[in-house]
């Protein structure tokens, strides 16, 4: 039998992969036209992103109690998703300022989060 932290990796590595690949071309689940302006083009793909981050999220945490911890890495993880998702936008759709803007604000929100994260965990 495959032991449960092995298994949880395996899926986590599918769901960031698969997160890759859609926040790469959301136009193989959606029909929907591509905004014409880059900043609308970059968010179609941002909520994608949240697989990447539920992926990283059953890569390296593996328990539910404390429910403190696992709420710190999960915001944690979905919150690196989503800027992943947002740099990969920014780099196949175009730079915007407001995109850029809203990297930093993710990163911001990022910083207490893993650190909220490593304080809890130890």
């Amino acid at each position: 039998m495959i032991e449960t932290s092995l298994l949880l990796r395996g899926i986590g590595i599918a769901l960031i992969i698969a997160g890759i690949v859609l926040v790469s071309n959301p136009e193989l689940v959606s029909n929907k036209a591509i905004p014409d302006n880059t900043f609308d083009a970059i968010e179609r793909r941002i909520w994608w992103g949240l697989l990447i981050g539920f992926g990283c999220l059953l890569m390296f945490h593996h328990q539910f109690q404390p429910w403190v911890t696992s709420l710190a890495a999960t915001s944690a993880s979905l919150m690196f998703g989503l800027l992943v998702a947002r740099l990969i936008g920014i780099m196949l759709d175009g730079s915007v300022t407001k995109q850029w803007l809203y990297v930093g604000l993710e990163l911001v929100l990022l910083a207490p989060l893993v650190w909220w994260y490593l304080s809890v965990r130890a």
